[in-house]
This record gives structure tokens, C-alpha cells and sequence, in this order.
């Protein structure tokens, strides 16, 4: 939007360093509350959830178990929408789900 088009090339780019600062287990074995740290910046209250797919799709097949990272969001209307969020590889979710393993035990 801003700058050239190499600029925003690299933008598209960045690495996020995500470090899970807190974890805290729920009622429900397959949630679990965290507290991450994306390149310095504090996002408390994300879920992480596992999840088993249901149906066989382009990427996971059903009986896969998966993790969702779900961050803070409001309801308007009725609608849900995020307060805040960053692009998350699935590098990035099995690395929330090692560090939150290791904060739980």
C-alpha cells in the first residue's frame, strides 16, 4: 500500500519470533488458554485448541488431530471479529503447542 512494491514484497516477509509466556488449562482437556509473545508484542487470552477433522479434505484426512490457535476477538452484531492477530505458519502453531506442553507439565 505504502512505499514501492519491493517494500511491500519484504513485509510480506518477516519472520515472527512467538514464545507462549503463560499457559492455562481449562475445563475442557483440548483447550487451552494462552499468553504469547510475537516479536516483543503481548497478546494475552488465545486458545489453543485440538481439534479432530470430521471430513477428508485438501490437506487432512478425518481422525487427523490438529491445533488452532484462536486469538481475543469481540462480538458485534453477530459476528466475532479479532482485536488482534498475525499471520501464523503451521511452524508456528506446533512450536505454540511444544512450549505450551512444556509450561503444563
Amino acid at each position: 500500500m505504502f512505499g514501492t512494491e519491493n517494500q511491500e514484497v519484504k513485509a510480506n516477509a518477516v519472520s515472527y519470533e512467538v514464545k507462549v509466556d503463560a499457559a492455562r488449562a481449562t475445563k475442557n482437556d483440548k483447550i487451552v488458554m494462552i499468553d504469547i509473545d510475537v516479536n516483543g508484542v503481548k497478546i494475552k487470552s488465545c486458545i489453543l485448541k485440538e481439534v479432530t477433522v470430521k471430513k477428508n479434505g485438501d490437506k487432512y484426512k478425518a481422525g487427523d488431530v490438529i491445533y488452532l490457535v484462536q486469538f481475543p476477538s469481540d462480538k458485534v452484531g453477530d459476528k466475532y471479529y479479532n482485536r488482534v492477530w498475525f499471520p501464523i505458519t503451521n511452524k508456528h502453531i506446533a512450536d505454540i503447542v511444544r512450549q505450551t506442553q512444556e509450561l503444563l507439565k
